[in-house]
């Protein structure tokens, strides 16, 4: 008899910050796939839900695919959005009857207008459902806030190691090969989570040279080869979310004769992430400084890029701020693009006014 495994995604990277809410049609401009309609949207992707479909053929799951719901970070949720994702997915792990495992894709930075941790209460709600002893795993992003209300509910949290993220097929097939050993009878994972006083720490996750974050996740890789240490995840946290469970965190997935061991892990990882707090990979320079270096490049090896990190739309700014723009203008430098800035009244006036037309 097959094993019978729900599959699901919830996700968001929620700056409350934002006078923007987040509704049900946020996740309907990116995706928001309900059942077996997961099966064709997802299948051959390198995202997460991919990885579980795949993993699924591996192993002969039979799945149960709930929903897959993912927004463009912005703001708090409205208590009608997050309810009725939540309400698909909780629904369908309820109608699927007996299930043995639980796969999900999650952020870990959602806020919604009612929950503050809203990974930790749809965790909370699918245990209510499967009962205590079903295995649950949840991937999650690098910036995730996570919570000692997801590790509690969850076997492990396996989150992304890479920034940018590219990695999420393969934490989800990572997640999912753990599942399988709890299903053979092999493994009995539990979850714990620790997390400093602190709310931007480990280089805010920067993985593309060497710095902290590589450090720890190297670190990482050594503890997870220790008998009974599953999975040690490391979060740097996000920022924009403003709540009390904001900043970085380390969560190990272990057995149960490990638990002393997993605590040690833990602190040692935070021990590092508290006495390397200063660092910082990212050297941020005055608009003034980009001008002067835009003036002066003449190498002819490619364009200059000039990023303005203040209003970051993959973090949910606003995207709309113009200081670059204005500073290109006032040094009469005419030889750039600059994209993108998000003012869609313009854009009406300009579609209504026709190609060659001043407005």
């Amino acid at each position: 008899m097959a094993y019978r495994v729900l599959i699901a995604q919830f996700m968001h990277e929620t700056n409350t910050f934002s006078r923007l809410k987040t509704t049900l049609d946020d996740y309907r401009r990116r995706w928001l796939v309900e059942g077996e309609a997961m099966v064709p949207f997802f299948k051959g992707s390198r995202n997460e839900v991919g990885g579980y479909i795949d993993a699924a053929a591996k192993y002969g799951w039979e799945p149960v695919y709930a929903a897959a719901a993912n927004a463009t970070p912005s703001g708090t949720l409205t208590r009608e959005t997050w309810e009725t994702i939540r309400d698909m997915i909780v629904g369908a792990a309820k109608k699927a009857g007996k299930l043995d495992a639980v796969c999900l894709s999650l952020h870990g930075a959602m806020v919604t207008e009612t929950e503050d941790d809203a990974e930790g209460a749809l965790l909370e709600a699918l245990r209510g459902v499967i009962g205590p002893d079903v295995p649950m795993v949840a991937t999650l992003d690098l910036h995730a806030n996570a919570t000692e209300r997801m590790a509690g509910n969850a076997s492990a949290l396996v989150s992304f190691r890479t920034y940018p993220h590219i990695d999420g097929y393969d934490r989800a097939v990572q997640a999912a090969a753990l599942v399988q050993e709890v299903l053979e009878g092999k493994k009995k994972p539990r979850c714990l989570l620790s997390q400093p006083a602190m709310l931007e720490g480990a280089d805010h996750g920067r993985t593309t040279q060497p710095g902290l974050m590589r450090d720890l996740l190297a670190q990482a890789d050594g503890y997870e080869k220790e008998p009974g240490i599953n999975v040690v995840s490391i979060q740097a946290g996000f920022t924009w979310s403003d709540i009390p469970y904001t900043g970085p965190s380390i969560a190990v997935s272990y057995e149960p004769a490990a638990e002393a061991r997993a605590k040690a892990i833990a602190a040692e990882l935070i021990d590092v992430i508290w006495k390397r707090r200063e660092e910082n990979s990212s050297d941020y320079r005055p608009i003034a400084d980009g001008i002067a270096a835009a003036r002066a490049k003449s190498d002819g090896k490619g364009p200059l890029v000039i990023a303005d990190g203040t209003d970051n739309p993959g973090g949910g700014g606003y995207n709309d701020t113009t200081p670059v723009l204005q500073a290109l203008l006032d040094a009469g430098i005419g030889n750039a693009a600059v994209g993108s800035i998000y003012d869609p009244g313009t854009v009406q006036q300009a579609i209504k006014a026709g190609v060659g037309a001043e407005i």
